[in-house]
C-alpha cells in the first residue's frame, strides 16, 4: 500500500514539473524602475500575436496604455499618462491559456 502511493505522489509530481517546463516563454521588462515608457521583450521565438498584454494598479483597476510594435517579439508601452507608483503588467498566453504577472514602478 505504501509502495503505491509513493508511486502514485511521483508520478503526480513528474507530471505537474513536465507541464510546467513545457512553456518556455520568458520576459524582459525594461526599465524598471521607468519614467517615460517600459519595454517588453519576448526572448523566445513567439509572436506578441499570441499574447494579450494589460496593465493594472496595486488596487486592480485596469489602465488604459498606448503602445509601439518595435520589432515581432518586443512592444513599447509608454507611461506619460501614469501616476507614480507600482503597476502590474499582465501577460495572457492564448494558445497555452497561461499568464504571467510582472510587477514594475513608474518614477
Amino acid at each position: 500500500m505504501i509502495r503505491l502511493l509513493i508511486f502514485v505522489l511521483f508520478f503526480i509530481s513528474n507530471s505537474v514539473f513536465s507541464q510546467e517546463s513545457e512553456d518556455k516563454t520568458s520576459f524582459e521588462l525594461y526599465p524598471n524602475p521607468a519614467s517615460e515608457y517600459i519595454n517588453l521583450k519576448f526572448s523566445t521565438n513567439l509572436s506578441l500575436d499570441n499574447h494579450k498584454i494589460s496593465i493594472h494598479s496595486l488596487i486592480g483597476n485596469q489602465i488604459n496604455f498606448n503602445k509601439e510594435n518595435l520589432s515581432d517579439s518586443e512592444i513599447r508601452i509608454y507611461l506619460d499618462e501614469f501616476n507614480n507608483g507600482y503597476y502590474f503588467l499582465i501577460i495572457d498566453n492564448l494558445l497555452l491559456d497561461k499568464r504571467k504577472i510582472i510587477k514594475f514602478s513608474k518614477n
